[in-house]
């Protein structure tokens, strides 16, 4: 009897992970406009989609230090940062629901994550993207556009992500070419 009491517990808290978070929130679609949206990192960087709109995607991932799936992704989320973040702007935001500054900051001190990382302490920007669980990503395309949406990190994601690496890497040597021309 004990036994079956933990599995329904275990299986209960799984189910709040996934839809704990704002069950009235709007679900932007596939092809939506993002809301736009300018948000101050934990170390004190600015971050607006109305300035990154024409110049590089956004990846958004939406996450909370209890949430295990969250944490089990991480270690991916900072290789995604490592290997592409000049090209694409990486964002993990924290969804602020029974979490803390602080328990962010052991998780990054502990696995020596360096990401851009906003605090959402009210809600805001989880509810204006209508996320209704954790994790849950986000890829916006250079004109502010919604490109693809998922809960767990999938390889769709992953080759989006390395597709418009590959584009900017490819408007970057097109651009330094015409430089190189014009002198």
């Amino acid at each position: 009897m004990k036994t079956k009491v933990k599995i329904y517990s275990s299986l209960a808290a799984i189910s709040l992970t996934f839809f704990s978070i704002n069950i009235n929130a709007k679900t932007l679609k596939i092809g939506d406009i993002a809301p736009d949206f300018n948000v101050t990192t934990l170390s004190g960087e600015s971050i607006s989609l109305s300035e990154l709109k024409g110049k590089k995607p956004i990846y958004l991932k939406f996450w909370a230090t209890w949430c295990s799936y969250c944490k089990y992704e991480f270690a991916h989320l900072q290789s995604i940062y490592n290997e592409f973040g000049e090209d694409i702007q990486v964002v993990a935001i924290n969804i602020g629901m029974n979490d803390s500054i602080n328990n962010i900051k052991k998780l990054y001190d502990k696995n020596n994550y360096a990401l851009p990382t906003v605090f959402d302490k009210k809600g805001q920007l989880t509810n204006s993207f209508g996320v209704v669980g954790t994790p849950h990503h986000i890829l916006i395309d250079t004109n502010g556009k919604i490109a693809y949406r998922t809960f767990l990190s999938t390889d769709h994601l992953d080759n989006q992500i390395k597709d418009w690496s590959d584009h900017s890497l490819k408007q970057n040597t097109a651009t330094n070419s015409k430089v190189g021309i014009q002198k």
